[in-house]
């Protein structure tokens, strides 16, 4: 929760208020929100001009849902007259203030920054649920890890949270930089891996790596640095930081190490969990061996809160997948759905269709795999869909492409050695939401007559492709 006094004292001298009544300083706002579909009663709605749309034209809807004001640039006239409007010269920039003054005060919270190619959510949400089991902590809402979403999470802070997982993402070299030097910086960071995802923006893995380390360099020497082991660009980004190094992953070179890994990939692998001279056999519930590295970012968070290895591990062994990340569900006709809907990357494609063909399975049961395009990749889009299509050649049985890249995929599979009967492409134009959702219900209708029981049904594609509609076709 925050006032508006929070907002007039860190915006002074910019800002003005209209409203028919005379607003008093201690109103207190639930949240924040930049998305008028997602506010409740008693939030304050973040009007901001964005490059596909303007917030400002859902200022009315914010007010019909409960807001209690909205921080504009532009007032609105189709509002209650009492309805607070809070205007400043630019949204984003008081925003940023009133976050990092609010931070400012908030000075027995430890910030704990997240980036990465992939992994940066489910990561979070495992940092936060191992934390959670020593004192309060706060963690970012959903994905919200951009200049409108890590403000936002910072806002929610309450004196009770000791700790405050932050996932923040970057499109381009700076970003992450200018995050941190705007609002705050954060005093342990974690990164996950460097992939190829937003190319568009990056243009190559390298300036990947580099826009990612940003998020050690500004650590405190007192700070931690997090660092995949086994991912050879992260564990190089030691060199740039003055923090203290805390490696985690299987390379024997990691502070924070699993040995053992034994286990279903799908379902959860069990691994023995080393942190110095301590050892504690751990089971999960997490699909994969990503999942393992999701676990291993959590421990070894854990270990620099000074946690215990065997909370750490009893912690560790009640995590679940978020919803749309590797989720087991029913399939059609008694298949198992695994419901990755979430998001995609070709690294993230190679990792989830590894652990179906690892996992154990029902005699004669086939393995689909129903992705959606991978949004961002500019220049790059048609090479990362071919191979991604590539690697499910002897991974999956059948591939189900649906979009405009996605016909890549299927040139890659087949150039692989996937037969070519096995491949379906589904166009779509994915800017047009009636064809993009035909084309999905095609997809649904053939799924439903040819999966059979025992079959693993892999539902995955990038967010913009929205492909957990689906999930009501089948």
């Amino acid at each position: 929760m925050f006032t508006l006094n929070d907002i007039l004292q860190s915006n002074t001298d910019q800002i003005h208020i209209q409203s028919s009544t005379t607003p008093d300083p201690a109103l207190i706002f639930r949240s924040a929100h930049h998305d008028s579909r997602l506010i409740t009663p008693g939030d304050l709605f973040i009007a901001r001009k964005g490059t596909n749309s303007d917030g400002h034209h859902f200022i009315p809807a914010a007010a019909r849902a409960g807001a209690l004001a909205a921080l504009c640039s532009t007032p609105a006239n189709d509002v209650p007259p009492d309805f607070l409007q809070i205007i400043v010269p630019d949204v984003l920039t008081a925003l940023h203030a009133t976050a990092r003054a609010r931070t400012q005060r908030q000075k027995d919270t430890v910030r704990i920054g997240i980036t990465g190619s992939n992994g940066k959510t489910s990561t979070k949400d495992a940092v936060a649920a191992v934390l959670s089991h020593k004192a309060p902590t706060l963690k970012t809402y959903a994905s919200y890890n951009h200049e409108l979403g890590y403000p936002i999470t910072l806002l929610r802070l309450e004196p009770q949270h000791r700790y405050a997982v932050l996932e923040m993402g970057a499109q381009c070299v700076g970003e992450l930089t200018w995050l941190c030097n705007s609002i705050a910086n954060p005093h342990w960071s974690i990164i996950t891996t460097v992939g190829a995802a937003h190319l568009e923006y990056f243009g190559t893995q390298e300036r990947v790596a580099i826009a990612k380390s940003e998020l050690v360099q500004v650590l405190p020497p007192d700070g931690f640095a997090i660092l995949n082991y086994d991912d050879e660009l992260v564990r190089a980004m030691a060199a740039k930081t003055q923090a203290r190094i805390l490696y985690y992953g299987t390379g024997e070179g990691a502070t924070v190490r699993a040995s053992n890994i034994g286990g279903d990939t799908l379902f959860g692998h069990s691994f023995t969990l080393h942190y110095h001279d301590q050892q504690q056999p751990v089971q999960l519930r997490l699909p994969g061996e990503h999942g393992v590295t999701i676990a291993l970012a959590a421990a070894a968070t854990g270990c620099a809160a000074e946690m215990s290895l065997d909370d750490i591990a009893s912690a560790l062994e009640d995590l679940s997948p978020a919803p749309g990340r590797s989720e087991i569900k029913p399939g059609p006709n008694n298949s198992t759905l695994i419901d990755d809907s979430y998001n995609a990357n070709r690294q993230s494609i190679i990792a989830i269709t590894s652990a179906m063909h690892n996992t154990s399975q029902a005699p004669n049961g086939k393995r689909w795999a129903i992705l959606g395009d991978i949004f961002q990749l500019g220049t790059y889009a048609r090479a990362e869909h071919s191979t991604s299509g590539s690697s499910l050649a002897g991974r999956v049985d059948y591939l189900i492409a649906i979009g405009d890249q996605a016909r890549f995929y299927v040139e890659g599979a087949i150039a692989s050695g996937m037969p070519e009967k096995n491949a379906y492409y589904f166009s779509a134009d994915v800017n047009n939401s009636a064809e993009l959702e035909a084309a999905k219900r095609a997809a649904a209708d053939l799924l439903k007559h040819e999966v059979r029981p025992g079959d693993l049904v892999l539902l995955k594609g990038s967010r913009g492709m929205r492909m957990e509609t689906m999930l009501a076709m089948l």
